[in-house]
Protein backbone atom coordinates (compact mmCIF):
# COMPACT_ATOMS: atom_id res chain seq x y z
CA UNK A 1 0.00 0.00 0.00
CA UNK A 2 1.27 3.60 -0.89
CA UNK A 3 2.01 6.02 1.82
CA UNK A 4 1.05 9.30 1.44
CA UNK A 5 3.50 11.82 2.48
CA UNK A 6 3.06 14.02 5.23
CA UNK A 7 3.83 17.65 4.88
CA UNK A 8 4.40 19.30 8.02
CA UNK A 9 3.98 23.32 7.71
CA UNK A 10 6.68 25.31 7.60
CA UNK A 11 7.27 28.02 10.29
CA UNK A 12 7.06 31.18 10.24
CA UNK A 13 8.89 33.86 12.47
CA UNK A 14 6.49 36.53 13.55
CA UNK A 15 6.01 39.44 11.47
CA UNK A 16 8.62 43.00 12.44
CA UNK A 17 6.32 45.47 14.35
CA UNK A 18 6.99 48.59 12.14
CA UNK A 19 7.71 51.60 13.93
CA UNK A 20 7.53 55.38 13.10
CA UNK A 21 11.34 55.36 12.39
CA UNK A 22 11.25 52.35 10.47
CA UNK A 23 8.37 53.65 8.13
CA UNK A 24 9.57 57.04 7.96
CA UNK A 25 12.86 55.42 6.71
CA UNK A 26 11.23 53.38 4.50
CA UNK A 27 9.05 56.56 3.36
CA UNK A 28 12.34 58.34 2.30
CA UNK A 29 13.63 55.53 0.72
CA UNK A 30 10.28 55.18 -1.64
CA UNK A 31 10.24 59.06 -2.22
CA UNK A 32 13.98 58.99 -3.34
CA UNK A 33 13.33 55.75 -5.64
CA UNK A 34 9.85 56.86 -6.63
CA UNK A 35 11.82 60.63 -7.63
CA UNK A 36 14.80 58.51 -9.24
CA UNK A 37 12.45 56.86 -11.72
CA UNK A 38 13.46 57.14 -15.26
CA UNK A 39 14.54 60.54 -16.04
CA UNK A 40 15.04 62.06 -12.60
CA UNK A 41 18.13 63.20 -11.12
CA UNK A 42 19.59 63.84 -7.85
CA UNK A 43 21.02 67.28 -7.76
CA UNK A 44 23.09 68.76 -5.22
CA UNK A 45 24.17 72.54 -5.07
CA UNK A 46 27.55 73.43 -5.73
CA UNK A 47 28.23 76.27 -3.58
CA UNK A 48 29.64 75.99 -0.10
CA UNK A 49 27.81 75.31 2.97
CA UNK A 50 25.80 78.04 4.55
CA UNK A 51 27.60 79.46 7.69
CA UNK A 52 25.43 80.30 10.49
CA UNK A 53 26.55 81.42 14.05
CA UNK A 54 24.51 81.11 17.51
CA UNK A 55 24.75 82.03 20.72
CA UNK A 56 25.22 79.15 23.25
CA UNK A 57 21.77 78.97 25.21
CA UNK A 58 19.99 80.77 22.56
CA UNK A 59 18.26 80.00 19.01
CA UNK A 60 19.19 79.96 15.71
CA UNK A 61 17.40 79.36 12.14
CA UNK A 62 18.59 77.50 9.32
CA UNK A 63 17.00 79.12 6.43
CA UNK A 64 15.26 77.29 3.39
CA UNK A 65 14.81 77.81 0.36
CA UNK A 66 12.47 75.64 -1.64
CA UNK A 67 12.60 75.00 -5.38
CA UNK A 68 10.53 77.15 -7.49
CA UNK A 69 7.54 75.88 -9.56
CA UNK A 70 7.86 72.55 -8.64
CA UNK A 71 6.02 70.37 -6.52
CA UNK A 72 6.99 69.08 -3.03
CA UNK A 73 6.64 65.92 -1.71
CA UNK A 74 9.02 65.48 1.64
CA UNK A 75 11.60 67.73 3.42
CA UNK A 76 13.91 65.68 5.83
CA UNK A 77 16.38 67.30 7.95
CA UNK A 78 19.30 65.76 8.93
CA UNK A 79 22.18 66.60 11.77
CA UNK A 80 25.64 65.16 10.81
CA UNK A 81 24.14 62.38 8.28
CA UNK A 82 21.34 61.37 10.89
CA UNK A 83 17.30 62.26 10.42
CA UNK A 84 16.06 64.77 12.94
CA UNK A 85 12.72 65.89 11.26
CA UNK A 86 10.93 64.59 8.87
CA UNK A 87 7.77 67.21 6.59
CA UNK A 88 5.68 65.53 5.14
CA UNK A 89 4.48 68.67 2.99
CA UNK A 90 1.31 68.05 1.89
CA UNK A 91 -0.48 65.87 4.74
CA UNK A 92 1.32 69.23 6.83
CA UNK A 93 2.99 66.56 9.18
CA UNK A 94 6.17 67.23 11.22
CA UNK A 95 7.61 64.51 13.20
CA UNK A 96 10.39 64.94 14.92
CA UNK A 97 13.03 61.91 14.44
CA UNK A 98 15.38 63.07 17.54
CA UNK A 99 13.55 62.35 20.76
CA UNK A 100 16.35 63.92 23.33
CA UNK A 101 16.18 66.84 20.96
CA UNK A 102 11.90 67.43 20.45
CA UNK A 103 11.68 70.47 22.58
CA UNK A 104 14.79 72.14 21.26
CA UNK A 105 13.80 71.69 17.48
CA UNK A 106 10.54 73.65 15.46
CA UNK A 107 10.02 74.20 12.17
CA UNK A 108 8.59 77.30 10.37
CA UNK A 109 5.89 78.28 8.37
CA UNK A 110 8.85 77.70 5.22
CA UNK A 111 10.29 74.83 6.63
CA UNK A 112 13.39 76.52 7.69
CA UNK A 113 14.63 74.43 10.96
CA UNK A 114 14.78 76.48 13.63
CA UNK A 115 16.93 75.19 16.99
CA UNK A 116 16.38 76.72 20.49
CA UNK A 117 18.49 76.98 23.92
CA UNK A 118 21.77 76.13 22.03
CA UNK A 119 24.51 73.67 22.74
CA UNK A 120 27.80 72.58 21.97
CA UNK A 121 26.90 69.64 20.67
CA UNK A 122 24.22 71.38 18.21
CA UNK A 123 27.64 72.50 16.60
CA UNK A 124 28.27 70.38 13.09
CA UNK A 125 26.99 69.53 9.36
CA UNK A 126 23.06 70.14 8.92
CA UNK A 127 21.14 69.34 5.55
CA UNK A 128 17.92 69.37 4.35
CA UNK A 129 17.07 66.67 1.80
CA UNK A 130 13.99 68.41 -0.39
CA UNK A 131 12.02 65.74 -2.18
CA UNK A 132 10.76 67.10 -5.96
CA UNK A 133 8.68 65.50 -8.92
CA UNK A 134 11.83 65.60 -10.67
CA UNK A 135 14.79 65.74 -8.49
CA UNK A 136 16.21 65.38 -4.72
CA UNK A 137 17.50 68.46 -3.86
CA UNK A 138 20.01 69.40 -0.65
CA UNK A 139 20.70 72.10 1.21
CA UNK A 140 23.69 72.50 3.36
CA UNK A 141 25.10 74.45 6.28
CA UNK A 142 27.44 74.43 8.72
CA UNK A 143 26.32 75.81 12.18
CA UNK A 144 29.09 77.12 14.76
CA UNK A 145 28.38 78.00 18.52
CA UNK A 146 29.88 80.72 20.53
CA UNK A 147 29.29 82.04 24.09
CA UNK A 148 28.54 85.66 24.13
CA UNK A 149 31.78 88.01 25.30
CA UNK A 150 31.55 89.12 28.91
CA UNK A 151 33.34 90.29 32.10
CA UNK A 152 35.93 92.03 29.91
CA UNK A 153 39.22 93.44 32.24
CA UNK A 154 41.74 95.61 31.88
CA UNK A 155 44.70 95.28 34.56
CA UNK A 156 47.21 98.23 34.91
CA UNK A 157 50.64 98.95 36.64
CA UNK A 158 52.30 102.43 36.39
CA UNK A 159 55.37 103.51 37.15
CA UNK A 160 57.58 106.28 36.74
CA UNK A 161 60.74 105.59 34.92
CA UNK A 162 64.73 106.40 35.22
CA UNK A 163 64.24 108.73 32.37
CA UNK A 164 61.01 110.54 33.89
CA UNK A 165 58.22 109.54 31.57
CA UNK A 166 55.28 106.76 32.50
CA UNK A 167 55.90 103.89 32.20
CA UNK A 168 52.43 101.70 32.01
CA UNK A 169 51.80 97.69 31.83
CA UNK A 170 48.22 96.98 30.62
CA UNK A 171 46.69 93.24 30.27
CA UNK A 172 43.84 92.66 28.79
CA UNK A 173 41.41 89.74 30.24
CA UNK A 174 38.32 88.10 28.93
CA UNK A 175 35.78 85.22 30.32
CA UNK A 176 36.34 82.20 28.28
CA UNK A 177 39.57 82.57 26.99
CA UNK A 178 40.31 79.80 24.66
CA UNK A 179 36.57 80.22 22.98
CA UNK A 180 37.65 81.07 20.11
CA UNK A 181 38.31 84.54 21.05
CA UNK A 182 40.84 87.01 19.64
CA UNK A 183 42.22 90.03 22.36
CA UNK A 184 44.16 92.99 20.58
CA UNK A 185 45.34 96.54 21.92
CA UNK A 186 43.83 99.88 19.40
CA UNK A 187 45.96 103.10 20.18
CA UNK A 188 44.19 106.42 19.60
CA UNK A 189 42.04 104.91 16.76
CA UNK A 190 44.85 104.21 14.75
CA UNK A 191 47.74 101.82 15.60
CA UNK A 192 46.77 97.77 16.49
CA UNK A 193 48.38 95.38 18.48
CA UNK A 194 47.22 91.87 18.16
CA UNK A 195 48.56 91.37 22.01
CA UNK A 196 46.68 90.82 25.29
CA UNK A 197 49.44 92.54 27.50
CA UNK A 198 51.47 95.74 26.03
CA UNK A 199 54.01 97.93 27.72
CA UNK A 200 53.95 101.46 26.85
CA UNK A 201 55.85 104.91 27.88
CA UNK A 202 53.68 108.06 28.05
CA UNK A 203 55.80 111.63 28.06
CA UNK A 204 52.86 114.65 29.43
CA UNK A 205 55.80 116.97 27.53
CA UNK A 206 55.74 115.61 24.22
CA UNK A 207 53.26 113.09 24.18
CA UNK A 208 49.43 114.25 23.41
CA UNK A 209 46.17 112.83 25.52
CA UNK A 210 46.17 108.91 24.32
CA UNK A 211 43.66 106.51 24.89
CA UNK A 212 44.32 102.96 24.82
CA UNK A 213 41.73 100.42 23.59
CA UNK A 214 40.90 96.71 24.20
CA UNK A 215 39.12 94.17 21.73
CA UNK A 216 37.91 91.38 22.42
CA UNK A 217 36.03 89.79 19.39
CA UNK A 218 35.02 86.18 18.36
CA UNK A 219 33.13 85.86 14.95
CA UNK A 220 29.94 86.69 16.21
CA UNK A 221 30.31 89.55 19.19
CA UNK A 222 32.79 92.41 20.09
CA UNK A 223 33.32 94.39 23.14
CA UNK A 224 35.39 96.65 24.08
CA UNK A 225 36.75 98.87 27.41
CA UNK A 226 38.92 102.35 26.82
CA UNK A 227 41.09 103.93 29.53
CA UNK A 228 43.43 107.07 29.22
CA UNK A 229 47.04 107.77 29.20
CA UNK A 230 46.24 110.64 31.28
CA UNK A 231 44.00 108.76 34.43
CA UNK A 232 45.90 105.63 34.33
CA UNK A 233 49.25 107.97 35.31
CA UNK A 234 47.91 110.26 37.45
CA UNK A 235 49.49 108.06 40.64
CA UNK A 236 52.89 108.75 38.77
CA UNK A 237 52.29 112.82 37.98
CA UNK A 238 50.95 116.09 40.07
CA UNK A 239 48.69 118.10 38.54
CA UNK A 240 51.73 120.30 37.12
CA UNK A 241 52.98 117.06 35.31
CA UNK A 242 56.13 117.03 37.66
CA UNK A 243 57.47 113.77 39.67
CA UNK A 244 55.92 113.62 42.99
CA UNK A 245 59.64 112.75 44.54
CA UNK A 246 59.95 116.41 44.15
CA UNK A 247 57.73 117.40 46.42
CA UNK A 248 59.66 115.41 48.92
CA UNK A 249 62.79 117.26 47.62
CA UNK A 250 61.32 120.54 48.04
CA UNK A 251 60.27 119.26 52.23
CA UNK A 252 63.46 118.29 53.04
CA UNK A 253 65.28 121.06 51.23
CA UNK A 254 62.91 123.69 53.68
CA UNK A 255 63.59 122.08 56.30
CA UNK A 256 67.01 122.19 56.23
CA UNK A 257 66.84 125.43 55.47
CA UNK A 258 65.28 126.55 58.11
CA UNK A 259 67.80 124.88 60.67
CA UNK A 260 70.28 126.62 58.82
CA UNK A 261 68.74 129.98 59.27
CA UNK A 262 68.21 128.80 62.96
CA UNK A 263 71.62 127.92 63.60
CA UNK A 264 72.63 131.14 61.88
CA UNK A 265 70.31 133.21 64.32
CA UNK A 266 71.81 132.10 67.46
CA UNK A 267 75.10 132.09 66.30
CA UNK A 268 75.27 135.88 65.77
CA UNK A 269 73.15 136.05 69.16
CA UNK A 270 75.93 134.42 70.61
CA UNK A 271 78.49 136.68 69.25
CA UNK A 272 76.87 139.58 70.23
CA UNK A 273 76.41 138.45 73.66
CA UNK A 274 79.51 137.08 74.09
CA UNK A 275 78.23 133.85 74.95
CA UNK A 276 80.83 131.55 73.46
CA UNK A 277 82.84 131.14 76.69
CA UNK A 278 83.54 127.47 77.96
CA UNK A 279 81.11 125.86 80.14
CA UNK A 280 82.98 126.15 82.93
CA UNK A 281 82.72 129.56 83.16
CA UNK A 282 78.74 129.86 83.27
CA UNK A 283 78.55 129.41 87.12
CA UNK A 284 81.38 132.23 87.94
CA UNK A 285 80.88 136.42 88.63
CA UNK A 286 82.05 138.61 86.08
CA UNK A 287 84.98 139.79 88.52
CA UNK A 288 85.93 135.87 89.03
CA UNK A 289 85.41 135.30 84.89
CA UNK A 290 88.19 138.41 84.53
CA UNK A 291 90.19 136.79 86.40
CA UNK A 292 91.55 133.85 89.04
CA UNK A 293 93.69 134.32 92.01
CA UNK A 294 96.03 131.58 92.66
CA UNK A 295 97.87 131.51 95.85
CA UNK A 296 101.55 129.93 95.63
CA UNK A 297 103.04 128.91 99.30
CA UNK A 298 107.17 129.96 98.44
CA UNK A 299 108.56 129.79 102.23
CA UNK A 300 107.13 129.86 105.21
CA UNK A 301 105.90 132.87 106.33
CA UNK A 302 106.07 134.60 102.92
CA UNK A 303 103.32 134.25 100.26
CA UNK A 304 103.50 135.74 96.95
CA UNK A 305 100.28 136.77 94.91
CA UNK A 306 100.05 135.87 91.18
CA UNK A 307 97.63 136.74 89.37
CA UNK A 308 96.61 134.83 86.58
CA UNK A 309 94.25 135.85 83.93
CA UNK A 310 91.71 133.10 82.56
CA UNK A 311 90.86 134.17 78.90
CA UNK A 312 87.24 132.78 77.87
CA UNK A 313 87.83 129.25 75.57
CA UNK A 314 86.07 129.80 72.34
CA UNK A 315 83.55 126.85 70.28
CA UNK A 316 82.33 126.04 67.58
CA UNK A 317 78.86 127.31 66.70
CA UNK A 318 77.96 123.83 66.50
CA UNK A 319 79.24 123.09 69.92
CA UNK A 320 77.88 126.10 71.23
CA UNK A 321 74.20 125.33 70.03
CA UNK A 322 74.58 122.28 71.79
CA UNK A 323 75.72 123.66 74.96
CA UNK A 324 72.59 126.03 74.94
CA UNK A 325 69.99 123.55 74.69
CA UNK A 326 71.48 121.60 77.90
CA UNK A 327 72.01 124.89 79.36
CA UNK A 328 68.85 125.48 78.70
CA UNK A 329 67.50 122.25 79.70
CA UNK A 330 69.38 122.33 82.79
CA UNK A 331 67.93 125.84 83.98
CA UNK A 332 64.44 124.80 83.20
CA UNK A 333 64.91 121.55 85.65
CA UNK A 334 66.43 123.47 88.21
CA UNK A 335 63.36 125.88 88.88
CA UNK A 336 61.01 123.26 88.43
CA UNK A 337 62.89 120.97 91.35
CA UNK A 338 63.09 124.81 93.01
CA UNK A 339 59.53 125.20 92.61
CA UNK A 340 58.67 121.64 93.82
CA UNK A 341 60.60 121.63 96.78
CA UNK A 342 58.54 125.36 97.63
CA UNK A 343 55.39 123.43 97.12
CA UNK A 344 56.18 120.83 99.41
CA UNK A 345 57.31 123.54 102.43
CA UNK A 346 54.24 124.97 102.11
CA UNK A 347 52.18 122.20 102.67
CA UNK A 348 53.84 121.18 105.71
CA UNK A 349 53.73 124.22 107.07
Amino acid sequence: MAKTARMLPALRSPAPVPTPESMIQLFQFLTLVFCLGPGNTVSQTSSAPLMVDGFLGESVTLPLKLPAGEKIYSITWLHNGTSIVFIDPNDARILVTARKRKDALNVTQSYSLQLSNLTMADTGFYKAQIGTENSSVFSCYTLRIFRRLRNLQVANHSQLSVNGTCEIHLTCTAENPNDNILLKWQISGNTSLNEANITISWDPKTSNEETYTCIAQNPISNLSFSVSAQSLCKGVFNQKNQPLDIKWIITITIIIIGVLLACIFIYVWGKKTGSFCSCTQQGQSPAETRRNLDYDSVSPGHTVYAQVATHPTRVSPFSFILYRCYYFYSHYSETCHHNLLTNLNDIHH
